[in-house]
């Protein structure tokens, strides 16, 4: 899939029409919105060269798009930018990862540790909703190279973080994650998280899902698969021709 670049000056108009859609905090009513815009006196709206700068217009206003808004309406005060959002969920979640149409929802973080505990989150809520889990019946797993946002959306969500070691090949060892799994079992586990990393901060590895996937289905616990981005989010769907780290279903 590729997609064409776009003329500077529509980029302009796409940018600049959907910030016109937004709440404007400098001459609306923003009392109760949790958002404001960025010191005045060093960054300041009426500077001459923001006219012909799409980005740093939208860094200026500072949208704040509240929330998930795919399968329905978000909060109303920043619809402009709301539908530019929407649309780079869905290229993210069709066109690169072959997601069904309206199969998916999600929101653009701020970063990977606040995705990573998210969907921590998400997970943890979904256990305890559906299964009246407790916490200490939830663990999140994931290899020794993880990115230490994990170990802290654990500690945050009161659920139990279960480490594995990795070869030299820095692959998952699956020897290890057996045992893991067997020792979690007979503290009372009885939910998973797995977290997988496409491309690990410190090696640039990629948890390759079937090997590590095949292990989790013999304990016979109920889980779910994260996805972590970390250092290859930006590479690895563009770079590899086949591959398994994705929305398509099996």
């Amino acid at each position: 899939m590729f997609w064409p670049k776009l003329p500077n000056k529509q980029v302009q108009e796409k940018v600049f029409t959907a910030l016109s859609k937004n709440l404007n905090y400098r001459e609306e009513k923003i009392l109760g919105i949790p958002a404001t815009y960025l010191d005045q006196e060093q960054f300041y709206f009426d500077a001459p060269f923001l006219k012909d700068a799409a980005f740093l217009s939208v860094l200026i206003h500072n949208p704040n798009h509240i929330g998930c808004h795919t399968y329905q309406k978000g909060e109303s005060y920043f619809s402009g930018t709301q539908e530019l959002e929407i649309d780079l969920i869905r290229i993210c979640a069709e066109e690169i990862f072959g997601a069904d149409p309206k199969s998916y929802d999600g929101y653009v973080a701020s970063g990977g540790t606040e995705a990573n505990i998210q969907a921590q989150w998400i997970y943890r809520n979904y256990f305890q909703k559906v299964h009246k889990a407790s916490p200490h019946q939830i663990a999140l797993v994931f290899s020794e190279d993880v990115h230490y946002s994990a170990y802290k959306g654990c500690n945050l969500l009161g659920i139990k973080a279960i480490s594995v070691a990795v070869t030299d090949k820095r692959e998952w060892n699956k020897s290890d994650l057996l045992l893991k799994l067997m020792a979690a079992q007979s503290t009372g586990v009885k939910y998973l998280i797995i977290h997988l990393s496409m491309g690990t901060t410190m090696f640039g590895s990629v948890d390759e899902p079937a090997p590590i996937l095949d292990v989790i289905k013999k304990s016979k616990l109920d889980y779910f698969v994260h996805v972590d981005a970390a250092f290859g989010g930006f590479i690895y769907p563009f770079t590899s021709e086949k591959t398994e780290l994705s929305f398509k279903k099996s």
